[in-house]
């Protein structure tokens, strides 16, 4: 056992540690040891305050500076309270002396691409929240066997992410790829009226599962978690966010992003790459997918965005410049780039892109009531021919009907856009004299072909 033991002179000012001459301040005994437990295995009143190299012998990781607390009783949590060898029964805890983030590690995390870290990660995301502090996901590979349980309103931080195809490896890499099934990170809410604060991701790649099970990166909620305001429905999910996440998925089960009965958050500048879907949004309200910069998504085998209304969820929803690449040709029907069903969206300023033979249009618009779609680039091709690329059969179905639906200024570059197919040619949105308005002009070359009327009036 390494065990040093030097004297120093400490001046305890403000909870904190500074030197001070020795002739005006009590002397502190400063002692350091290589791990946490030969920490708990030290007498106290002899070795006031520790400083520990690592939380395990060896690793150098998750160490800190320590001072015992010979009145508490407080519960330990492993990792800013430690209790002695002794016991919990005793009184008495070493406390860790934390004046930012929790560090995973602290925790007892490895990060070594070894040892499976789920069970810790997952104890890290609940002292996090306990602590009211952010939670930092150290460099290197962080292995996790079984998914991950976030804790409410914790902000979790990486070092970085990669990208495909980058030769580099990612600052920070959270590898599931031994998980049978499940999403990587995931945080499932009872059923009641309460509303939780949703944790927020940045700056790291996740792998999940390397199989074709269902599950992903990371879920808020459950689809099948009930979508009504009474008791018999999940929590409200409010600001989940994901910002800086490599996606890098290879099940085609999988889904990148999955938030259910979210409220008002944002996905933006992630890179989520094959899998089933990219990013899905079941029954949510005023989510936004790129309003903080571009997604990059791309090789999905369905849609690469899908957004659901469920019930009287799934409101004012948006897809605001992304990237939205490429999907996996499974020599199959492809529907669309892009399927909206909710009741009210808006899908702007998207650089839409891919060769699929089977596709049947870029964007699939289910119903509703308010739905704009505009300034997108529509590059949507079944192939390219001998005469030139041969675009999607319709560049939009809308199945309808609609209280007000808008369709202006898409193009292709360097291709033509077949007509809109407009499935409800009715003029009425009901039977109660709610009439459709159908507004559309702009739309390259014949993209304003294909709707039942314009009511736009004439100019």
């Amino acid at each position: 056992m390494l065990f040093k033991q030097v004297v120093f002179a400490l001046l305890l000012t403000a909870g904190l540690l500074a030197l001070a001459p020795a002739a005006s301040a009590a002397t502190v005994r400063l002692s350091a040891v290589d791990s946490v437990a030969e920490m708990q295995a030290l007498d106290p009143a002899a070795n006031p305050v520790v400083e520990v190299v690592s939380y395990y012998p060896g690793i150098n990781r998750g160490g800190g500076l320590f001072s015992w607390d010979a009145g508490s009783a407080t519960a330990p949590d492993n990792c800013v309270t430690f209790a002695p060898k002794q016991g919990t029964a005793q009184r008495g805890r070493w406390i860790r002396r934390l004046s930012g983030a929790l560090e995973a590690t602290m925790c007892g995390v490895y990060a070594d691409g070894s040892h499976d870290d789920a069970a810790a990660l997952s104890h890290a995301f609940e002292v996090a929240s306990a602590l009211r502090v952010t939670l930092s996901l150290p460099s290197g590979t962080t292995k996790v066997c079984s998914p991950v349980k976030a804790a409410r309103a914790v902000i979790v931080r990486g070092q970085g992410m990669g990208t495909q195809s980058d030769s580099g490896p990612s600052p920070t890499l959270v590898d599931g790829g031994c998980m049978k099934g499940g999403f990587v990170f995931e945080i499932l809410t009872p059923n009641g009226t309460s509303t939780v604060e949703a944790p927020k991701y940045y700056d790291m790649e996740i792998i999940p599962g390397r199989n074709n099970n269902p599950g992903g990166c990371i879920r808020w909620n459950r689809a099948d978690g009930g979508f009504v305001d009474g008791p018999g429905s999940q929590f409200y999910m409010m600001h989940p966010h994901a910002e800086r996440i490599y996606c890098n998925m290879a099940g085609n089960q999988q889904i990148g992003l999955e938030c259910s009965k979210c409220f008002d958050g944002d996905f933006s500048q992630n890179n989520i790459v094959t899998g089933k879907v990219g990013i899905s949004l079941e029954g949510s309200d005023v989510m936004c997918i790129g309003c903080a910069g571009p997604n990059r998504l791309s090789y999905t085998t369905d849609s690469l965005i899908r957004m659901v209304s469920h019930g009287t969820f799934g409101n004012m929803d948006r897809v605001v410049g992304n990237e939205i690449l490429y999907p996996t040709d499974t020599h199959q029907r492809y529907d669309s780039f892009i399927y909206d069903a909710t009741r009210s969206s808006t899908i702007e300023g998207n650089h839409i892109e891919g060769i699929i033979p089977g596709v049947q249009s870029a964007i699939h618009v289910v119903g509703g009531f308010s739905h704009t779609i505009a300034n997108n680039d529509i590059a949507v091709l079944t192939e390219i021919g001998a005469l030139g690329p041969k675009s999607a059969p319709h560049w939009l179905v809308a199945e309808g009907p609609f209280v007000n639906f808008r369709a202006v200024n898409n193009g292709c570059e360097g291709c033509i856009l077949n007509p809109a197919l407009f499935r409800n040619q009715a003029p009425d949105f009901n039977g109660g004299g709610v009439r459709q308005t159908i507004t559309h002009e702009g739309n390259g070359t014949n993209g304003d072909a294909g709707f039942p009327f314009n009511s736009i009036p004439p100019r």
